[in-house]
């Protein structure tokens, strides 16, 4: 049987947020893009809005512990703290920098892809019927 949400609003949710890492991941993408493209001049509200974005992913992961009750993804949720810690030290580096670019691209793009891919394979049957 497959798991699913039990209220449109948990749906919702749930929904929600697996599409917003989609958007991050974009937004990621760009700020990554502008090293190659300095006439994308929207980097500064991008990087601010991503950095809005990580606190409302961290405020809502108790809300979805409680809607998702799988030790898989309790584990993948929790985890999300060394990414945040990893977006903290990024937020360290003047943006645009050689060095905030070398940490996105490096290490960063990477290490949120691949909390990304695992959250996205918890979350896919409470979102995808």
């Amino acid at each position: 049987m497959r798991p699913v949400a039990y209220r449109s609003d948990d749906y919702i949710l749930l929904t929600t947020y697996y599409e917003l890492l989609y958007t991050i991941e974009e937004s990621l993408t760009y700020l990554d893009e502008i090293e190659m493209d300095f006439s994308k001049t929207e980097g500064d509200r991008i990087f601010n809005d991503l950095i809005h974005a990580f606190f409302q992913l961290e405020t809502t992961h108790p809300l979805l512990l409680s809607i998702i009750k799988n030790e898989h993804f309790a584990q993948t949720i929790r985890s999300f703290d060394q990414i945040f810690l990893s977006f903290d030290i990024l937020a360290f580096y003047h943006f645009p920098s050689d060095h905030f670019q070398n940490f996105l691209k490096v290490y960063f793009i990477p290490e949120y892809s691949q909390w990304m891919g695992e959250i996205h394979a918890c979350m896919r049957p409470y979102v995808i019927h």
